[in-house]
């Protein structure tokens, strides 16, 4: 009776999760198409990579990046730009650009078609790039890629994601997906290149990283070196398209970001911050930031230090390569939640590949105990913290509640993950 129980409320899930998805569709045809058009101006997708696409296909690059000498980006080139393109956008709004010169250039066809019908189809490849990932991980976790694709709406950050237009799905989530499923297939060079293009949405190339170097430390270099001579073909090719002026423009331009999201000049969304440095450190006077950056960034790099060791005492545990990577990939996947300095809630899409590995009956991971239980709950309280972070958008503590309790998460999950690997697997 109990298993009858646990399938029947599954499927009573699966089919919420499925109505759920059906209903934001709607939902997102009629508010980008119909009903509320101006409003959607002030989205992340159009005020900034549809400008910045619009820029791209006018051969005004160089106006991307505020100047070297900027302290914020009010009133550079591409806020004022982004003023005129868009005239319903409010004047506090401040267009910014902060992204590779590359993604400009993919989304120059996107200046052809008005900005809510260029928001539409972002998002109709956005949820494409979903399905993709749905099936690569359904074939590693041996789930339904049709129930991993609709539960997956109920996941927070991919809600988010997809309301804002923001890149996460398609320029994140999808590479880093498919260099997994690559790796375990042992086609490392082909993993390696496809997580370069991480490069595009920096903030998941870390978990890639990660999972590239504890391999490298193991004697695996090939995904390395891939992932290297990719990123490099990246930059040469961004140089070569846009200049060398107007890529050492977006380098520079972090020094501005930096500013812009620690030194109080303009605001941010704080309220979406997430990531324990940028929690903590926002919790500091204005003039105290800078000095507290340090110990907090070393206090962040001791945790990768410190997974990267563990993953590397897994040679001598006895466990096959794709428990290996996989326990890797998770590490990363939960480390980039917490770790990263300039992250907001929406990048918490990172965590959905290894939800779904945590939460998988079969699949790579070892299996200890209480597993399952660990990966549902880390899915429900982020999924569960948006409400929360929009009802107190003035607020601090609930984005620092959300990141203190992934760090107990993540403490819990590599203790069950150790259990999981030194000892036989046993089910949940």
């Amino acid at each position: 009776m109990p298993a009858r129980r646990s399938f029947f409320s599954y499927r009573m899930l699966v089919f919420l999760a499925t109505a759920w998805t059906l209903t934001l569709g709607i939902f997102l045809i009629d508010s980008n198409l119909f009903s509320q058009r101006e409003r959607f101006e002030e989205s992340d997708f159009i005020m900034t990579f549809y400008v910045a696409g619009h820029l791209a296909a006018a051969g005004r690059a160089q106006e991307l990046y505020p100047p070297p000498d900027a302290r914020a980006f009010t009133g550079t080139a591409f806020d004022k730009a982004a003023h005129e393109l868009l005239p319903h956008l409010p004047a506090a709004s401040i267009g910014a650009y902060m992204y590779i010169p590359l993604i400009a250039g993919f989304f120059a066809p996107f200046s052809f078609v008005g900005p809510n019908l260029a928001l539409f189809l972002w998002q109709a490849l956005s949820v494409a790039a979903l399905a993709v990932c749905a099936a690569l991980l359904a074939r590693l976790s041996a789930m339904k890629a049709s129930e991993i694709f609709f539960l997956s709406f109920l996941f927070g950050p991919v809600f988010l994601t997809l309301w804002a237009g923001q890149l996460g799905l398609g320029f994140g989530l999808l590479p880093l997906c498919l260099g997994y499923f690559l790796l375990l297939r042992e086609r490392p060079l082909a993993a390696g290149a496809a997580w370069s293009f991480l490069l595009l949405k920096p903030q998941y190339f870390f978990a890639a990283a990660f999972v590239a170097l504890a391999g490298a430390g193991a004697g695996r270099y090939r995904a390395l070196l891939a992932l290297g001579a990719g990123v490099v073909c990246l930059v040469v090719s961004t140089v070569a398209l846009f200049s060398w002026p107007v890529t050492s423009q977006w380098l520079l331009s972090h020094r501005v970001a930096e500013a812009y999201f620690f030194s109080g000049l303009q605001g941010i969304p704080s309220h979406l911050l997430t990531g324990l440095p940028a929690n903590l450190l926002i919790l500091f006077p204005i003039e105290q930031r800078a000095g507290m950056k340090l110990p907090l960034y070393a206090a962040a790099a001791a945790l990768w230090l410190f997974a990267l060791r563990f993953c590397l005492r897994l040679r001598n545990g006895g466990i096959d390569e794709s428990a290996r990577v996989s326990s890797a990939f998770v590490m990363g996947s939960v480390l980039s939640a917490l770790t990263l300095p300039h992250l907001l809630y929406y990048d918490l899409c990172v965590l959905l590949p290894a939800g779904v590995l945590l939460l998988a009956e079969r699949g790579p991971l070892p299996r200890p105990p209480g597993l399952r239980n660990l990966g549902a709950s880390g899915w429900l309280l982020v999924s569960a913290a948006l409400p929360l972070l929009l009802v107190f958008a003035n607020r601090k503590f609930p984005s620092l509640c959300l990141e203190l309790i992934l760090l107990f998460l993540a403490i819990l999950l590599w203790r069950d993950l150790s259990r999981g690997l030194y000892s036989p697997p046993a089910r949940d």
